[in-house]
């Protein structure tokens, strides 16, 4: 009697330990599906500020042609550049998060608790800098326009 209360025993606590294993496993994989999909969020972030800034360089460049004077082609220029190089930083920052996206998507890197820590905190630091520049971009748009306005007055 007592062997079959310590083997009802052993079965119940392999149970256990499956099903604790299995919930571990789930949230691991729930956690992972969230940092794939905000790492999907920043890159979609990225793109359509790509296009902002791609959009506000063209505008920029077709300004710098038909300004009146040499100062406001300098300013206009000035701008134009400024606005290749803030596409060139996004273009950078973009690539970054897909080069984190395919480590986050690498199961056998992913089953380190270290591994998965780093990578936490480094989304969080690509997330920081994510709304950096997106500020900076909204900087842009600013100056955009306040420079606009001034041609046109």
């Amino acid at each position: 009697m007592k062997k079959v209360k310590f083997n009802f025993l052993l079965i119940v606590l392999m149970f256990f330990a499956v099903n604790v294993q299995a919930q571990q496993q789930g949230q691991q994989m729930q956690q992972q599906m969230q940092q794939q999909q905000h790492m999907q969020e920043m890159m979609n972030r990225m793109n359509q500020m790509m296009e902002r800034t791609q959009n506000m360089t063209m505008e920029m460049n077709r300004s710098m042609q038909q300004a009146q004077n040499e100062q406001m082609r300098n300013q206009f220029r000035m701008m134009h550049q400024f606005g290749d190089q803030l596409g060139l930083a996004l273009g950078n920052m973009k690539n970054t998060l897909n080069e984190c996206n395919q480590i986050l998507q690498n199961q056998e890197m992913m089953r380190d608790r270290n591994m998965q820590q780093d990578m936490n905190r480094m989304q969080q630091h690509l997330s920081g800098m994510s709304g950096q520049m997106e500020e900076a971009v909204q900087l842009m748009e600013r100056m955009t326009t306040r420079l606009r306005e001034r041609q046109s007055q």
